[in-house]
């Protein structure tokens, strides 16, 4: 029996140091996911900041875009007045007023 136990604390001495070099390797593993979601996190952070910046710089192009609509639009009824006023001149003068 004394050779049985030799043989299966042998088996157990060999498995304990298997188990010891994968859980080294486990370690290791686990550091590297830790420092990737680390990572991921400053990532998301950073990404953030990016969709608000772009969210603000969206609506100053938009304000952009409308302000020479605008202009054309003004200039527009300007021109719409005057001819309505040219017209109503001219009528008031056919008519004598």
């Amino acid at each position: 029996m004394d050779l049985e136990h030799e043989r299966r604390l042998t088996q157990v001495e060999q498995r304990s140091k298997s188990n010891t070099h994968r859980l080294e390797r486990l370690e290791a593993t686990t550091e590297a996911i830790n420092r990737l979601a680390a990572s991921m996190e400053v990532m998301v952070s950073k990404q953030e900041q990016v969709v608000q910046t772009v969210d603000k710089l969206d609506g100053k192009v938009t304000a952009l875009e409308k302000k020479p609509v605008k202009r054309v639009d003004g200039l527009v009824d300007k021109i719409i007045w005057a001819i309505c006023a040219a017209v109503m001149t001219f009528i008031l003068a056919k008519i004598g007023l």
